[in-house]
């Protein structure tokens, strides 16, 4: 019998002690991974300090694709760790919180952001002016909804959604009424299911100004400022600027059709078209063992400004 109470004792001390072993290599391990964690947020920061001293460098007479700041770098060395950093035009993309200024929806976005959802042939997720309408009603404060006409010959106006919509549903929230502060915002919207939204992602920011960068602006964006810009437009133009970059419009006149190049020089001179870029988005990721953090931010080159700064 005394035997057998050794023998218990010791298979208890023998388990607490593994247990014991096992929480102190948890704990080591926690601590590692913390350590590690920390570490790569400070290189990951580094990271857009040293996107936006790029971009400050960059002091030429256009921004395009051909230049340092959109090459980025991946999985760069440094010390026992990597660090990736991107750094993306924002001026080459239809600005969403330019849809609506001063509670009045802008025409000539208005115009163009349903010729961008009709470019990326949308129409297969959902109606190009129901998606426009609901997105100003998004915005605005108004509780009417905006119509957008469906220019497919025979103009058919059709209607946002407001507050009413939004509150119908099983789990009802509130319409925005304000500006999107980020672009996560648009599931929220009526029509952008997460199919619709990786479509229009690459082709759209968060700013508030109509101005575009020729230099660095998707085929889709390039179709939705005029329609006189079509496919061959945009087509000729993404391929004479991998060549070479366009440092003002008049290099174009002899490569575009006469309406294409009318239209460019109508934007021009309305202000909305332009061969440099302000706001840029850096991303930065690090890794140091099994650390790993990644920052998102924008930034207006003029100034060095820091829009905004997010943490993953």
């Amino acid at each position: 019998m005394a035997l057998l109470v050794v023998l218990v004792i010791v298979a208890l001390l023998t388990s607490l002690l593994t247990e014991l072993a096992f929480s102190a290599l948890i704990d080591l391990r926690l601590t590692e991974t913390f350590r590690d964690t920390t570490r790569a947020s400070y290189l990951a920061k580094g990271g857009i300090t040293a996107g936006r001293m790029i971009l400050q460098e960059d002091r030429n007479g256009y921004d395009g694709l051909d230049e340092l700041w959109s090459q980025g770098v991946t999985n760069y060395p440094v010390g026992d760790g990597a660090v990736s950093v991107r750094i993306m035009d924002q001026d080459g993309k239809l600005g969403i919180n330019a849809l609506v200024q001063e509670n009045t929806p802008s025409a000539l976005m208005v115009d163009r952001f349903y010729r961008l959802f009709v470019a990326l042939a949308i129409h297969d997720l959902g109606d190009p002016a129901e998606l426009t309408a609901n997105l100003i009603d998004w915005l605005d404060t108004g509780d009417a909804p905006y119509q957008v006409i469906r220019t497919d010959g025979i103009d058919t106006p059709v209607a946002g959604a407001e507050s009413s919509y939004y509150q119908s549903l099983p789990q009802p929230y509130p319409v925005k009424n304000g500006r999107l502060d980020t672009l996560d915002e648009l599931k929220l919207v009526k029509g952008f299911t997460p199919e619709v939204v990786r479509r229009i992602l690459p082709h759209i920011g968060l700013h508030d100004h109509s101005t575009v960068n020729i230099n660095t602006a998707s085929g889709g964006v390039l179709r939705s400022l005029d329609p006189l810009i079509d496919a061959n437009v945009a087509e000729t133009l993404i391929a004479y600027r991998q060549e070479t970059p366009i440092e003002r419009l008049d290099q174009l006149e002899p490569v575009l059709s006469a309406g294409g190049y009318s239209a460019l020089k109508s934007l021009a001179n309305l202000g909305t078209l332009n061969v440099k870029s302000s706001r840029y988005r850096i991303e930065s990721e690090a890794v140091i063992n099994d650390g790993r953090r990644r920052f998102q931010s924008e930034v207006n080159k003029q100034g060095n400004l820091l829009l905004f700064l997010k943490v993953h």
